[in-house]
């Protein structure tokens, strides 16, 4: 596993350099001597006298010179273009030229159309000569990557090597790229809206507070950008220090130096390898990002790194983030709850209390974990919130004399405590937020977003959840859907989850047949219910009162998923019960338990007696 692991960070690290991520520099708002166009020939002296019409001169061939210094002559304009690296497919695309690229490399992701684009493998050495012949291009573009291979590409095609290496050298990419397809006026438009974009959200954070930025970019070992980097560069522009920008390349470092440096925000990619939840299980969560719920995951990290106007949308996406106040949105906002009502809020909220521990895991992902002053004595995650102040229980639990005592500017709710809203109105503006399924779980992030100026945030998180989301069903789309029993209770029957609850609709979206899903919310079922459905799994809730061993005696020892061992206890019970960001977490789970050998799982199987151990089947 490590060694897989290490694998995927070479590949990983290997496409940042292809992107041109080595070297940065700040991006020039004015254009420099070498990129200003000048006229070799004079102008024709003007005269009165009419003159015979000159053929014009055909723009083909012309010879270039690339970024490795190559004289480069093309003869026609070029028509099928092969490229091999995802910047310059990007470069093209904000080019207008997209539609003659007819190859790129299984890293290309951008624009969404070039999912439809043959793909002839990695970059460099990976790339594969015979796909790149057989679709016969007029032009091979390539950045230093593909140095290695120059001399075999060029027996196919003429190839120009388009190698920026800093946010600088972007414009001058766009500058050859212009001469190459005699698009010159595309490219001087792509550039000043690059100049434009960079301009214009560097300014808005101008005048922000640094705040200081741990970039991860791999989990074990613990890896960062370190200064003079694309990512570096990018974080600077976005109102941001690199904490390790006294570091050079791509640094290893230990949790100790990292808590030394305490960074302010946390960023997480795809794939560096670890979750939001999983940097409260490091001694990360000691810093003020995870304490400050600032620890964040980008969609796609593609956007920071690419060196092509595309950056802009990263830049974007990370001064949002570091910076929402320089983004805000205008109040009083007006917002329609869950409960239909409408609710006007005056400012932006810096005093939140909420009732629901779902509702204070949501904030922290978004961002705004700093603002609450008030939890409930349920809420046990992130660990920052031990230290906020516990306002009692959900509903007519809440301590209201506590919430008041807080001078709150918000109180954000779920359905368990509409009965006590009108109470609660008297103290400060409420907000019921109570989604009942993941699709309303975005609803409700995005909602959260825009009460609380994170709509960043919210996005990120919403993004980075579907991702996942997709990723598991589709690794289950096709496979044979076991019949599922859920555990919440055992008290006077066994209280399991029917139509309308979380539970199941993980179930279902996790490749399973919930046995109970002609129930209406939660209920209880008796044995001989459970028996006549014959569960293949059951899944027990921790907090059940019950444990997989009790079930090999009685009358459920006689169902398949006894028989078969497969009884299992799930991890924690507020990974499917919560209506936040974590039921990925718990959907990742079931999913596991109900299909292992398609995650490569090895579930604890249910041992009955001894020597004896139930056979594992799915």
């Amino acid at each position: 596993m490590k060694r897989t692991a290490l694998v995927l960070l070479v590949l990983l690290i290997g496409a940042v350099v292809a992107s041109g991520c080595l070297k940065g520099g700040e991006i020039s708002t004015t254009p420099s001597p070498t990129q200003s166009r000048t006229t070799t020939s004079p102008e024709p002296p003007e005269t009165t006298t009419p003159t015979p019409t000159e053929t014009e001169r055909p723009y083909y061939p012309i010879t270039v010179t690339d970024f490795a210094n190559r004289t480069v002559t093309l003869e026609k304009a070029p028509e099928r273009v092969v490229t091999l690296a995802p910047s310059i497919t990007e470069d093209l695309y904000y080019l207008g030229l997209f539609d003659r690229v007819v190859g790129v490399t299984d890293y290309d992701d951008f624009p969404p159309e070039v999912a439809n684009v043959t793909r002839i493998g990695g970059y460099g050495k990976y790339a594969n000569l015979e796909v790149i012949a057989s679709l016969e291009p007029d032009l091979i573009l390539a950045d230093s990557y593909s140095l290695t291979i120059l001399e075999d590409l060029e027996k196919i095609a003429p190839v120009v090597i388009v190698d920026p290496h800093g946010l600088n050298d972007i414009p001058r990419a766009l500058e050859l790229l212009g001469q190459v397809f005699d698009a010159k006026e595309q490219a001087e438009k792509a550039i000043v809206e690059l100049r434009a974009g960079i301009e214009g959200i560097s300014s808005a954070v101008k005048e922000a507070p640094r705040l200081k930025v741990f970039y991860v970019v791999w989990n074990d070992p613990l890896m960062t950008a370190g200064g003079g980097t694309f990512i570096s560069d990018v974080i600077e522009l976005a109102g941001g220090e690199n904490i390790f920008n006294d570091t050079t390349g791509w640094p290893q470092v230990s949790f100790e130096q990292v808590l030394e440096r305490n960074p302010d925000v946390i960023i997480l990619t795809p794939h560096c390898g670890m979750k939001v939840e999983d940097v409260y299980n490091t001694p990360l969560a000691d810093t003020n990002a995870a304490r400050d719920g600032r620890v964040y995951m980008v969609e796609n990290e593609n956007d920071i790194i690419h060196s092509s106007p595309r950056v802009v949308r990263g830049l974007e996406t990370l001064a949002r983030l570091l910076h929402p106040e320089a983004f805000k949105v205008e109040y009083p906002l007006t917002v329609t709850d869950f409960a239909g009502r409408e609710v006007t809020i005056e400012k932006e909220p810096e005093r939140i209390v909420s009732l629901a521990p779902s509702i204070t895991e949501s904030l922290f992902y978004i961002g705004a974990g700093d603002k609450l002053v008030g939890v409930t004595q349920w809420a046990d995650f992130p660990p920052a919130v031990r230290s906020i102040t516990k306002v009692g229980g959900y509903g007519k639990y809440a301590n209201l004399e506590i919430i008041a005592s807080l001078e709150p500017d918000l109180i954000l709710v779920d359905g368990l405590s509409v009965e006590v809203v009108e109470a609660l109105e008297e103290i400060a503006p409420v907000v019921v937020i109570n989604p009942n399924n993941i699709t309303a779980i975005y609803d409700a992030l995005e909602l959260l977003g825009k009460i609380t100026n994170r709509e960043e945030g919210a996005g990120v998180v919403i993004a980075e959840m579907k991702g996942r989301v997709s990723q598991i069903t589709s690794a289950v789309e096709g496979q044979p859907r076991p019949r599922t029993f859920f555990i919440l209770s055992y008290y006077n029957g066994y209280w399991t989850t029917g139509a309308g609850t979380f539970m199941d609709d993980l179930i279902a979206l996790a490749g399973g047949e919930n046995i109970f899903n002609d129930l209406s919310g939660w209920g209880a079922a008796n044995e001989e219910q459970i028996i006549a459905r014959n569960p293949e799994v059951i899944i027990i809730s921790p907090n059940a009162g019950i444990k997989p061993e009790d079930l090999c005696s009685g009358l459920l020892s006689e169902v398949d998923a006894v028989k078969n061992g497969r009884v299992y206890l799930l991890s924690d019970e507020n990974l499917v019960v919560r209506p936040g960001p974590r039921i990925v977490d718990g959907l990742e789970e079931i999913a596991k338990l109900l299909h292992p050998g398609v995650f490569n799982y090895q579930p604890e199987p249910l041992v009955c007696s001894a020597g004896e151990t139930a056979s594992q089947t799915g």
